[in-house]
């Protein structure tokens, strides 16, 4: 991550916008020498939220733990016979 002062920020924003969303890199900022702000894409912002709104609802977070114990028990199924399964179901097409 970068660092750099509002002022340079402020010089240069549209380049670091432009680097931002093709690098992922974040740019932060500071003000009076301490930090202020965090430059992020769009995109990377949007993952951001979506990963604390799962982490924040709790069926989310059971239902993922729950898959993880199946994980580490064994308890999965071979993709090929799920996809048979379900098309016999008729829930995807062949």
């Amino acid at each position: 991550m970068t660092t750099l002062p509002i002022a340079e920020v402020r010089a240069n924003l549209s380049k670091l916008v432009d680097e931002a969303v093709r690098t992922h890199q974040r740019v932060e900022v500071t003000k009076n020498g301490r930090r202020a702000a965090v430059l992020i894409s769009a995109d990377d912002y949007d993952s951001l939220m979506e990963t604390l709104e799962i982490l924040g609802d709790r069926e989310a977070m059971d239902a993922l733990r729950e898959a993880d114990a199946d994980i580490a028990a064994g308890r999965v199924y071979p993709l090929d016979e799920v996809e048979a399964e379900l098309r016999a179901k008729g829930i995807i097409g062949s």
